[in-house]
């Protein structure tokens, strides 16, 4: 994923930012985006700021809010994602699939504990 992301030229990390301020025009508070994503306030600030020089959202008194650029950012990695989700099952079978969903949520399951 990171190695896709590249291409779009943020991180996995900008990324949750950017999806966090989807929905939200009037943007987020630091405060909130470091309970929602589980990251330090150090961290948040970091990620926006390289967010700001991208020209991605923008910092309002401590309000992120994201930019047209930054919302087409967000189109494009959904829109590859949906793409590159198909190319998958379409070379696999409906059982391979399962199987395949199946080994993604243990892992996901794991990482979370």
């Amino acid at each position: 994923m990171d190695a896709d992301l590249k291409s779009f030229n943020i991180s996995a990390n900008e990324l949750e930012i950017l999806i966090e301020l989807e929905h939200h025009k009037h943007g987020k508070t630091y405060d909130k985006l470091t309970k929602e994503l589980h990251v330090t306030k150090d961290k948040v600030e970091e990620l926006v700021k390289s967010l700001v020089a991208k020209d991605l959202v923008t910092d309002d008194n401590a309000t992120v809010i994201s930019t047209e650029d930054g919302k087409e950012v967000c189109k494009k990695v959904e829109k590859h994602r949906r793409e590159t989700d198909q190319t998958i099952t379409q070379m696999l079978s409906k059982d391979e699939t399962i199987g395949l969903v199946n080994v993604l949520k243990k892992m996901l399951e794991k990482e979370e504990n």
